[in-house]
């Protein structure tokens, strides 16, 4: 991951600003906007790069562990956590499912505010 500047008054979803290939991209931490807690960026972390119409974002995970095809049936949360609407058994643990227009408003809305 490369280096972040703080942007001050942000929110605490809001890691910073980052370099990216010659372009500047805030960096969001996912976990807030799919109902868990915030934490620090670490250098062990990693950025997934989104492409949008209003510029480039970097998400901040803690790990990727893949790409995997899931299963079709998916239960529905109990309650909403952020963009995170379901969830489905994988042989690895529960996996949450995220509503993609939800994460992109989320996004737009700490990015834009």
């Amino acid at each position: 991951m490369s280096y972040v500047s703080r942007v001050p008054r942000a929110p605490p979803s809001l890691l910073g600003i980052m370099n990216t290939q010659g372009r500047v991209a805030c960096l969001v931490d996912l976990g807030p906007l799919v109902g868990l807690k915030a934490r620090p960026a670490r250098p062990e972390g990693k950025v997934v790069m989104l492409q949008r119409a209003r510029g480039e974002v970097g998400i901040y995970v803690s790990e990727v562990a893949g790409i995997a095809d899931l299963p079709a049936e998916a239960r529905d949360l109990p309650e909403r956590q952020g963009a995170a609407h379901a969830q489905v058994d994988s042989a690895e643990g529960p996996v949450k499912l995220i509503d993609p227009e939800q994460l992109q408003r989320a996004i737009d809305n700490l990015v834009e505010a």
